[in-house]
């Protein structure tokens, strides 16, 4: 397991060592502080590319949620009307979402049959919270895209959302157990108007 999620930290911390030593390389004229700058130098870039390589748990759960979002806008735009006469494949965005969690699975198939979004749903202000050994976690985050309701022509309405999706790992994939809609400004927990929609 990595000890950051960023490789900026322990970068910063060793180019102040690169700064310290070049000091005393000017004030004292010793190669072996040249040395270290250049070991410390190197560092950084290894440093780099180890945490370009390690995933942890919380970026697996936040690349879900972004692959999430692609797939929930590119599955709004074949959806509506024609599946509800003519059932066509399974949406791939139920996929991410866990077999045990129907709620949430119908709201999400609601959702699709009511909206299109035209364009990519833009994902901003994510925060996930892990818990239970790195086996659960919590993502807050903000979701705005163009909306258009019910298969309409209209020119779509871009609309602000903030939500909390509950994931578990399960089988080694993370998937969704809960999606709660809260208030965009306050974060007050809001009805999702597609959990009664049928």
């Amino acid at each position: 397991m990595w000890f950051t999620e960023t490789p900026w930290p322990p970068i910063i911390g060793l180019c102040i060592v690169v700064v310290l030593l070049f000091l005393g390389w000017l004030s004292q004229q010793k190669t072996v502080f040249l040395a270290g700058v250049a070991l410390c130098l190197a560092l950084c870039g290894i440093v780099f590319v180890v945490e370009q390589q390690v995933v942890t748990e919380r970026e697996r759960v936040e690349q879900g949620l972004l692959d999430f979002a692609v797939a929930f806008q590119q599955d709004s735009m074949r959806q509506g009307l024609v599946n509800l006469v003519i059932p066509g494949p399974e949406p791939a965005a139920l996929s991410y979402i866990s077999a045990s969690a129907d709620g949430t699975r119908r709201m999400a198939e609601a959702a699709l049959n009511f909206v299109d979004l035209p364009e990519p749903v833009r994902i901003s202000d994510v925060r996930t919270t892990m818990s239970n050994n790195d086996s659960r976690a919590v993502t807050q985050f903000r979701a705005s895209a163009t909306v258009r309701a019910g298969g309409s022509s209209d020119v779509g309405v871009h609309q602000p959302t903030r939500w909390e999706l509950t994931w578990q790992r399960e089988k080694g994939d993370w998937k969704i157990l809960r999606a709660t809609r809260l208030h965009f400004m306050s974060g007050e927990v809001l009805q999702n108007p597609f959990t009664n929609r049928e």
